[in-house]
């Protein structure tokens, strides 16, 4: 029997991993603010041939040796377009495409997210680890200065227990910014804390029409259903949930789990 507090995920995840934590607070930038516009692929064509490794694949080889993001944007800054950038998520060369979910992750909009989204289901987990940081990234930077910084409120609200203000604070970003998605996502957070399972579901499905590779959303759906008796629609949104990110074995247990208590 599953236990309707057991699901791995919390609703969209109020702890954020320690560096996704670092990339919004400190390398979340605009694409304007950090130099870099869509525009002309600005990459040396030579580099991207067939059979040869594009040069991404060493500035992020590169990062590697000395961990510093800032010259990495730079190099990424001054030779790609964010175009190419998305086009490398999917190259043949495992280095560009960490490279490229790294780059989009600190400098493009969410306009990437149907790039980012496909990676959660790459073969290696370096590149969906690196997705899945860089789309919590861009998730948290989808409106203006100001509605960031908003939503970052909401989330110190969220983390410090203070789940009715986070709520309100959610509910009045909503009203000015009604697409975006992230403040749906902490508010079915702060709503599912209070116990308000069908608010927060439909906090989940709203998330879901407007970026459907939140895979937080469907964590925290699938546990609004545990919660609300239905392990039917649980499991339903489990499966829809691993369409995306296929090498997810926690969930993958989760759904075996809940298969077997239907036998």
């Amino acid at each position: 029997m599953i236990s309707p507090a057991s699901p791995p995920c919390l609703i969209g995840c109020p702890i954020v991993p320690a560096r996704v934590v670092a990339m919004m607070i400190t390398l979340i930038v605009s694409p304007i603010a950090s130099g870099f516009a869509p525009g002309p692929d600005r990459g040396d064509p030579s580099m991207n041939e067939p059979g040869r490794q594009p040069l991404l694949a060493f500035y992020y080889e590169q990062l590697n040796r000395d961990g510093d993001l800032d010259s990495f944007q730079n190099r990424v800054d001054a030779r790609y377009s964010e175009t190419t950038l998305r086009r490398l998520v999917s190259s043949a060369d495992v280095q560009a495409r960490r490279g490229a979910v790294t780059a989009l992750g600190l400098i493009g909009d969410f306009g990437c997210n149907d790039a980012l989204g496909p990676a959660l289901a790459d073969e290696d987990p370096t590149v969906r680890q690196l997705a899945s940081q860089s789309l919590w990234s861009i998730w948290f930077r989808a409106g203006t200065d100001e509605q960031n910084e908003t939503l970052r409120l909401v989330v110190e609200l969220n983390n410090r227990g203070l789940t009715r203000e986070a709520q309100r604070q959610a509910t009045r970003l909503i009203a000015e910014a009604p697409n975006f998605a992230e403040a749906y996502n902490q508010r079915a957070i702060a709503s599912f804390v209070l116990g308000e399972f069908v608010e927060s579901a439909a906090d989940c499905k709203r998330v879901l029409e407007l970026n459907p590779y939140h895979f937080g959303a469907f964590g925290g759906l699938g546990q609004c259903y545990l919660k609300l008796g239905r392990p039917d629609l649980a499991l339903e949104t489990y499966r829809r949930s691993l369409t995306i990110q296929p090498h997810d074995e926690g969930l993958k247990r989760l759904i075996e789990a809940l298969e077997a208590d239907r036998s």
